[in-house]
């Protein structure tokens, strides 16, 4: 059944990628140090304010991005909140410069300093290991405005800075909390005065996180050059606390911001990391019907034209490759289109169709279509029946001729002792269904063999609606019979559903006695015996 299918499919689907898990390395080697490194971090898992040409939604191996800004509060903000794929513009306000970032500087003239400038995630299911890094436009801890964090002096009513080389203020903090969407399981890590704290309803704790902040500091002179504060962290043992199976998504929401700010929450992005869950489904219909089973099939005629059509689409949440739709009856599915932005990947929002041509046959007929596309070497498949039903009355003839005459009726051809016999059979489909195990026997002679068939159109076994078939035995006349009669009958089975069909013919024939033939001297002898025998009756008379 279709769907004990799917669930194979999708076991095997689990068990290619569980072996691509513990055989391919880690394609890159993340270090927790508060510094982005060169080739250290993939731009494609980022998500940044002005570099959204650089964004991929599908990106390596575990990770897909998607993106807001705003406070995330529950799974249910998942259907609700509005997505943006770049931060929006002056979303802090129409009062304030969203190109600087300090604190303690008067608002019209920069930001509020603690904007998210980028987001990178990254799942390594290899390790079972959750990296996350946070680019911020300045840095929090820097609460006087001269562009290091290691001798905090209050500034501009700042009174709560933290001490010196605390690399982040007592009223700044750096919060993420990671949410498992399905459930809304969450775990928040608050950073604050250099040191971090975790909460957990699903039994993380302190010793599960690493985390490093950056010491880097900006300069305020040149706001268009300057370095961000990083923030990193790493979580092993990830599976352990939620759920990484595929389809699964984790919502990781970043916030830096101030305890005395009271639009923190413009300083808030999340990044959602979906578990990749490749699958694909394909629709087939006949002269567009469903058609699913014989009873939603559709009654054609012989001969009639049929179109079948298979619908593709990406039922998972990755793009798929490769993708190749195939009929187990041998007709070829040509793609008809749907690839829009023609870059040979079946996407989530791309419906691609293909079509088959054939002519209708007698019977119930079904095929069925395949589909397989990939997401990296990971196949998945699908398949779809599709019927139609043609109601055909077979039907088969015989004739029988002797020496060439039909002679269905007495008394049929004389033929002399010593003279050849010659029945010919000729079998004809006259329904409209082919027929095989086709069988000749005579009332008399018996089972005509095939090695009798002396035409047999294109050779094979099957007599096709029209085709004939010819018969052929011969005999030689022995002892001569008054009246003579044998009967051809032949029977066959309709190859689409085994229908049994059979006819008969009779034919006659009748021998002709010997008559001697006189010469003349044998007529002038007869007629000499004959006045012979005259006279000798007269004179027994006398």
């Amino acid at each position: 059944m279709k769907w004990e299918r799917k669930i194979m499919n999708r076991l095997h689907v689990m068990f290619v990628m569980l072996i691509i898990l513990f055989s391919v390395p880690s394609a890159m080697a993340i270090t927790v140090d508060g510094v982005r490194g060169v080739g250290e971090w993939d731009e494609n898992w980022a998500y940044a304010q002005y570099n959204a040409s650089s964004y991929n939604p599908y990106a390596s191996f575990g990770d897909r991005m998607v993106v807001r800004q705003g406070v995330y509060n529950n799974p249910v903000d998942l259907v609700t909140d509005e997505w943006n794929d770049i931060d929006p513009k002056d979303d802090s306000g129409g009062d304030f410069d969203e190109s600087m970032a300090v604190n303690g500087v008067a608002a019209t003239d920069y930001s509020s300093g603690l904007d998210v400038s980028k987001i990178y995630g990254h799942y390594d299911p290899i390790n079972d290991i959750l990296y996350g890094m946070t680019e911020v436009y300045g840095i929090p801890g820097d609460g006087d405005g001269n562009g290091e964090i290691y001798s905090e002096e209050p500034a501009d009513g700042d009174t709560t800075a933290g001490p010196a080389g605390s690399g982040i203020g007592l009223t700044e903090s750096w919060v993420i909390r990671i949410i498992q969407v399905s459930t809304g399981d969450s775990s928040l890590i608050l950073v604050n005065a250099n040191a971090w704290t975790v909460s957990s309803s699903v039994g993380m704790t302190n010793s599960d996180v690493y985390a490093h902040l950056t010491s880097d500091h900006f300069n305020v002179a040149n706001p268009d050059d300057l370095p961000k504060s990083v923030y990193e962290i790493s979580i092993s043992d990830f599976s352990t606390f939620y759920d990484v199976s595929p389809g699964e998504v984790l919502a990781v929401e970043v916030l830096s911001g101030s305890s005395g700010d009271s639009s923190v929450g413009e300083d808030t992005a999340v990044v959602f990391i979906e578990i990749p869950n490749p699958e694909i489904h394909i629709e087939k219909a006949t002269n567009g019907v469903d058609a699913d089973t014989y009873e939603e099939a559709p009654e054609l005629s012989l001969g009639q034209d049929v179109t079948w059509t298979y619908v593709v689409t990406n039922t998972g949440n990755v793009p798929l490759a490769d993708v190749e739709v195939t009929d187990d009856q041998g007709v070829i599915p040509v793609f008809q289109g749907g690839d829009t932005d023609g870059d040979g990947l079946l996407d989530l929002t791309e419906t691609w169709t293909y079509e088959a041509e054939g002519t209708a046959e007698c019977g119930d007929y079904e095929n069925v279509a395949d589909v397989v596309g990939y997401y990296g070497v990971i196949p998945v498949t699908d398949d779809d029946p599709s019927h139609y039903v043609v109601s055909c009355e077979p039907d088969i003839d015989i004739e029988k001729s002797t020496n060439g005459f039909d002679a269905d009726f007495p008394s049929g051809p004389a033929i002399e002792v010593g003279e050849t016999i010659t029945w010919k059979y000729v079998v004809t489909n006259t329904g409209d269904a082919a027929l095989t195990n086709i069988v000749v026997v005579d009332d008399v002679i018996g089972t005509i063999g095939n090695d009798k068939i002396t035409d047999k159109a294109d050779g094979d076994d099957v007599l096709e609606i029209g085709e004939e078939w010819t018969y052929i035995v011969t005999d030689t006349l022995e002892e001569c019979t008054p009246l003579y009669k044998n009967t051809g009958n032949v029977t066959g089975e309709a190859v689409d559903d085994g229908t049994v069909v059979t006819d008969e013919d009779p034919s006659h024939y009748h021998c002709k006695s010997v008559v001697p033939t006189l010469t003349p001297v044998g007529i002038l002898a007869m007629i000499g015996a004959l006045g012979i025998l005259g006279m000798v009756t007269l004179r027994r008379r006398d």
